[in-house]
């Protein structure tokens, strides 16, 4: 993993656990706002997310009932875009759910494509009652999933062009085959270069998960 805050204090977040049955929680989230705020409503995101997956083996029933609950206590407008995924680390199996939020990637070793997967629905705290959608992917030996948020791919260089999902995807494409934390300190030069030195002006984070051949 990578995390990266513009600011003090930052809204992103991130999250890896194991679940009860053995299988492994995978969480990324991005809350709307900055500052003080965003962080305290991405502790309460963070903390439902958690103690949903203990009771609901379905990703998309865990953001539903956290997307319900958050609406509760909305504040001042804010919402969130998140990931919640669920990996078998034994078939290399994946169910994801993602409410609104950027686009997974996969690289995939067996063809050396990098696969976007599909958009997600409305993200948290936006509507009650979302009917979120579960998305099963199978990770072969090799493949790697790759998680990130707005602040990678929005990320801007000094004459204000934005990096941008398809730089990303080149990036990716000369990585295929090599371990995780090659894929990350390969994202994190890119972003350096293409930003010529200057500080993020979002925050930045990034998941990374392989599966071992």
């Amino acid at each position: 993993t990578r995390w990266q805050t513009a600011r003090q204090v930052g809204g992103d977040f991130y999250d890896v656990f194991k679940l009860p049955d053995g299988r492994l929680g995978l969480v990324i989230a991005d809350v709307s706002d900055k500052g003080m705020g965003a962080a305290l409503y991405m502790t309460v995101a963070r903390t439902l997310i958690r103690a949903n997956a203990l009771n609901e083996s379905s990703p998309a029933a865990v953001l539903e009932k956290v997307n319900n609950l958050l609406l509760l206590d909305a504040q001042n407008g804010m919402f969130v875009t998140a990931i919640y995924a669920i990996l078998d680390p034994l078939s290399g199996l994946l169910t994801l759910c993602n409410a609104g939020h950027n686009l997974p990637l996969v690289m995939r070793a067996a063809s050396g494509q990098v696969e976007v997967l599909p958009k997600g629905r409305l993200a948290l705290g936006v509507m009650e009652n979302t009917a979120e959608e579960n998305l099963e992917i199978q990770l072969e030996p090799d493949d790697c999933l790759l998680l990130y948020t707005d602040g990678v791919t929005e990320s801007f260089s000094p004459d204000s062009q934005q990096f941008g999902v398809e730089n990303l995807c080149q990036v990716l494409a000369h990585a295929i085959g090599r371990s995780a934390s090659q894929v990350l300190n390969q994202i994190d030069r890119a972003l350096q270069e293409f930003r010529e030195g200057q500080p993020p002006s979002d925050d930045i984070t990034l998941l990374a998960l392989r599966r071992k051949p």
